[in-house]
């Protein structure tokens, strides 16, 4: 049986397989730069390295996928299932994950500036160094691990953070209308960016004075 996946305008044939479904296939080092990969199940499938940019993945069944390394740029995951997926390394910007179910999901040290992820379920979803200047109204961050990761300016309004580890995370000027941080461990939108001390140079012969 071949399987093609084509463009999601231009109708174009991207890659053609021969293959009876796409569940577990591995797609790895491909250009599949604005493909049509909505409503599909795509369970287990390895996309690591790919060019996954401007991808409709729009309800489609991605449980257990491997996007280690891809570029998924403007890409569409609104309403997709992403649990166990994983995104490490990966870049995201502008890409839509309204809605999505990205429950223990990996996300770690993914770039993900200006994502849209309202209403995402990302409970214990590792979100740790990730780049999350992104919109989480109303997200579902429920014992995830944020440790480290970037939200300066980030949108949490109404967002679920209860158990959830902020540590060490850049929350400069986030939103947390409607949030209740105090359910979560170090959350605070009052951190303030680092700033290093300016030191005045003094002679050798005041070093220990």
């Amino acid at each position: 049986m071949m399987i093609q996946i084509k463009h999601r305008e231009s109708g174009d044939i991207l890659l053609e397989m021969d293959a009876e479904c796409l569940q577990g296939q591995k797609l790895v080092g491909k250009n599949l730069k604005g493909a049509d990969l909505s409503n599909r199940v795509l369970r287990d499938c390895v996309f690591d390295s790919d060019n996954l940019n401007g991808c409709n993945f729009a309800g489609s069944d991605l449980e257990g996928a491997s996007f280690i390394g891809a570029s998924a740029q403007d890409a569409d995951f609104t309403g997709a299932n992403l649990q166990k997926s994983r995104f490490t390394d990966a870049l995201l910007y502008r890409s839509l994950f309204t809605g999505a179910n990205m429950t223990g999901a990996n996300m770690r040290y993914a770039k993900m500036e200006n994502c849209n992820l309202s209403s995402a379920r990302l409970v214990e979803a590792d979100l740790s160094m990730c780049d999350l200047r992104c919109d989480l109204s109303s997200a579902n961050l429920t014992r995830a691990d944020v440790r480290g990761a970037i939200l300066n300016g980030a949108n949490l309004s109404g967002a679920k953070i209860d158990d959830a580890d902020f540590t060490d995370a850049d929350m400069h000027d986030a939103n947390m209308q409607g949030t209740l941080i105090e359910r979560a461990k170090n959350a605070c939108a009052k951190h303030k960016k680092f700033q290093p001390i300016a030191r005045t140079k003094r002679p050798w012969w005041k070093v220990w004075a």
